[in-house]
């Protein structure tokens, strides 16, 4: 049975490819009813674009694809706790639940769905955090570690 293993690895294999690529190792898919909708890895350093975030970029797919704006019935994966922007457009696109692997690092100990909440947006998203969190944090660390600016 397919399960939300097998689609992390799946946002981790796109994760890999940017960061083999130069970008950031963010990689996003997107699932309808255990069915790939798109998938997508970050490439704003390499386009020199700062929307080119995996998750923005694999939910204009799935838009695209689907022929809606509104994506109430997928699951959103992706290795790296999604940014403000992009947890942003996933409450516009009505994106009903995400899984992630490991914590975005730029706003320490706060959850970027936690800080929406505080502010009265995206309280129907369900989100499941941890998932495979050391191979996204090792990607991170190896990442940054080559990297002297983002």
């Amino acid at each position: 049975m397919i399960n939300d293993k097998h689609f992390m690895d799946l946002a981790n294999l796109e994760a890999q490819k940017a960061f083999q690529r130069g970008d950031y190792p963010a990689g996003c898919v997107i699932v309808k009813k255990g069915e790939i909708i798109t998938k997508a890895s970050s490439k704003g350093i390499t386009t020199n674009n700062v929307t080119a975030h995996a998750e923005l970029i694999a939910i204009s797919k799935a838009c695209k694809k689907l022929k809606t704006r509104f994506l109430e019935d997928v699951v959103v994966y992706t290795n790296i706790e999604p940014c403000l922007m992009c947890a942003k457009a996933m409450v516009y696109a009505r994106i009903k639940k995400v899984v992630y692997g490991t914590e975005h690092q730029e706003y320490g100990n706060k959850k970027t769905f936690d800080i929406l909440k505080q502010n009265g947006i995206g309280k129907d998203i369900e989100v499941v955090s941890g998932l495979d969190k050391n191979k996204a944090s090792e990607l991170l660390d190896k990442f940054f570690k080559t990297k002297t600016q983002i």
